[in-house]
C-alpha cells in the first residue's frame, strides 16, 4: 500500500514539473516583417463598409444573405459540430467511472467436478496521470481545431459579403449600360436614316449604308445580351440569399467612396480569418510534437474498484470487495516507431510555421496589390471623366455650328454618339473602381461586424438543432 501512495506522490510531483503545452514558443507575428511603403493610407478602416455606398436596399439584402445563405449556415453547423467534438475531447481530463453487473455459471472439470453460479455488481474507476502534458496538448489541439472551423466560417462570411456587393453592382452596371446602349441605338438609327437619305441624293455610297445597318443590328443584339446578363445576376443574388427573397435592385451605380484607411501587419493578422487559421495550424502542429514526445515516455494509470461478488444472489451484498492499484508502463523498444513519429511531428511543425509566414506575406501582398489597383482605377476614372467633359463641350460646339449652318446634322449625331460611347467608358471605369474598393475591403479582413455575424449564426445553428429535436419528439408522441 505504501508503494502505491509513493508512486502517486511521485506522479503528482512530476505533473507539476512538466508542463510542455507548447513545444516551441518562437511562433509569433514578429516572424513576418512586411511594410506597405508609400502605398499605405491614413484613417480608420471602415467596419460595415458596404453601408457607406448609401444603398438601403443593398444593406437590407446583405443582412438577409448573412442570415439565409445555405453555404454559410452549413459552415456554422460544422462549427457547432466542432464545439461538441471539443467537449468530447475534454474527456481525458476526467476519470473513467464504469458500472458493471453480471451473472455466470462455472466450475471445475475433474473426478469431483462441480459447478456453481456467480453474481457480481460493482463500480470501477481509472485515471491516467498527465505526467508529460499529453492530455493538455490534446485539449489544445481540440481548441485550436474548433477555432480553425470558426475562422473558416468567418472567411466564408467575408467572401460572401464581397460577392453580394459585387453582384449587386453588376446589376446596377448592366442596367445603366442598357440605358446608354439604348440611347446609342436611337442615335445610330437616326444616323442610319440620315445616311440613307444622303445615299438617295447621291451624297454617299452603299458601303456607308450597310455599315450603319450593321451597327444598328449589333446594338440591338447587345441589348438582348445585357438583358440576359441582368437576369443571370439577379438569379445569382437570389441563390446567395438562399432562395428566400427576390433582390430589389434599383437606382444607378453608386459613386466610389472614401475607403478610409488600411491596416498594419499586426492588425491584419487578427483581422484576416485565413491568417488566424494558418497560425492555429502551426500551433496545432506544435502541440502534436508534445503529444508525440509524451507517447515515448512512461505512463501511469491509477485504478480503484468496489464490487459485490457471491455464488448466491441472497448473499451478494454481505461482503464488499475493494481494490486500488497503480500501473506504470514504459516502452523499451518499438522499432523506432515513436522516435520516427516525433521527427515527423517536428517536420510538420516547421512546415506549418513556413506556411503561416507565407500566408501573412501573401495577405499583405493582396492588400498592397488592391491598393495599387485602386490607385490605377482612380486615375483611370479621372482621365475618362475629363474626356467625358471634353466630349460634352464638343457636342455643344457642334450644335452651335449646326444652328449657324456651318455643319450638317451628321456631325452633331457623330458628336452625340461619341458622347454616349465615352459615357459607357466612364461607366466601365466607375465599375472597375468599385470592384477595386470591394477587393481592398475583402483583403483587409473583417472587424466588429464579422464577430457579430459569427455570434448570430452560431446561435441560429443551436436553435436549428433544438428545433430538430423538438420535431423528433413531436413525431414520437
Amino acid at each position: 500500500m505504501s508503494g502505491i501512495f509513493l508512486l502517486i506522490l511521485l506522479s503528482v510531483g512530476l505533473t507539476g514539473c512538466f508542463k510542455p503545452e507548447r513545444y516551441s514558443s518562437e511562433l509569433g507575428v514578429s516572424e513576418v516583417e512586411v511594410h506597405y511603403g508609400d502605398l499605405a493610407l491614413a484613417g480608420e478602416v471602415r467596419d460595415r463598409w458596404w453601408e457607406a455606398y448609401g444603398d438601403a436596399a443593398l444593406n437590407a439584402f446583405v443582412e438577409t444573405v448573412l442570415r439565409e445563405n445555405l453555404t454559410l449556415q452549413t459552415a456554422y453547423l460544422r462549427l457547432l459540430d466542432s464545439e461538441i467534438a471539443h467537449r468530447q475531447a475534454e474527456a481525458g481530463y476526467y476519470p473513467n467511472l464504469s458500472f458493471s453487473a453480471g451473472v455466470g455459471y462455472g466450475g471445475t472439470v475433474s473426478e469431483n467436478s462441480h459447478s456453481d453460479p456467480s453474481y457480481n455488481l460493482g463500480l470501477s474507476l481509472s485515471y491516467e496521470i498527465d505526467l508529460w502534458g499529453k492530455v493538455r496538448a490534446q485539449r489544445r489541439v481540440s481548441e485550436l481545431s474548433l477555432q480553425s472551423v470558426q475562422d473558416s466560417a468567418e472567411s466564408a462570411a467575408l467572401s460572401l459579403v464581397g460577392n453580394v456587393v459585387n453582384e449587386w453592382f453588376t446589376v446596377l452596371y448592366y442596367r445603366e449600360r442598357r440605358e446608354l446602349t439604348a440611347q446609342l441605338l436611337e442615335i445610330s438609327e437616326s444616323y442610319s436614316a440620315l445616311v440613307q437619305e444622303y445615299y438617295r441624293n447621291g451624297q454617299t455610297n452603299g458601303m456607308d449604308v450597310l455599315e450603319q445597318r450593321q451597327q444598328v443590328e449589333t446594338l440591338r443584339s447587345t441589348l438582348a445580351e445585357i438583358d440576359s446578363n441582368i437576369r443571370v445576376s439577379l438569379h445569382a443574388l437570389s441563390i446567395l440569399a438562399g432562395g428566400k427573397v427576390e433582390p430589389r435592385v434599383e437606382g444607378r451605380l453608386p459613386e466610389p467612396i472614401d475607403v478610409g484607411g488600411t491596416v498594419d501587419v499586426n492588425t491584419l493578422v487578427e483581422a484576416r480569418p485565413d491568417i488566424r487559421s494558418a497560425r492555429r495550424s502551426a500551433e496545432k502542429a506544435d502541440a502534436q510534437v508534445v503529444i508525440a514526445l509524451a507517447d515515448r515516455l512512461p505512463s501511469l494509470r491509477l485504478s480503484a474498484s468496489l464490487a459485490f461478488r457471491s455464488t448466491s444472489i441472497v448473499d451478494l451484498f454481505k461482503s464488499l470487495l475493494w481494490d486500488i492499484g497503480a500501473n506504470f508502463a514504459a516502452s523499451i523498444f518499438d522499432g523506432f516507431n515513436k522516435t520516427s513519429a516525433i521527427d515527423r511531428a517536428k517536420i510538420s511543425y516547421m512546415s506549418e510555421r513556413f506556411a503561416y509566414a507565407n500566408t501573412v506575406m501573401q495577405a499583405v501582398a493582396e492588400v498592397e496589390q488592391a491598393l495599387l489597383k485602386l490607385r490605377v482605377r482612380e486615375q483611370s476614372l479621372k482621365d475618362v471623366q475629363a474626356q467625358l467633359e471634353r466630349q460634352r463641350e464638343i457636342l455643344d460646339v457642334s450644335r452651335q455650328y449646326f444652328v449657324s449652318g456651318a455643319l450638317d446634322y451628321s456631325r452633331v449625331l457623330s458628336a452625340l454618339r461619341s458622347l454616349v460611347s465615352t459615357s459607357q467608358s466612364e461607366l466601365e471605369s466607375r465599375r472597375a473602381l468599385l470592384n477595386a474598393q470591394v477587393d481592398l475591403f475583402k483583403s483587409m479582413g473583417g472587424s466588429a461586424w464579422l464577430s457579430k455575424v459569427s455570434e448570430e449564426n452560431s446561435r441560429r445553428a443551436r436553435e436549428q438543432l433544438e428545433a430538430l429535436d423538438e420535431k423528433s419528439e413531436e413525431k414520437s408522441e
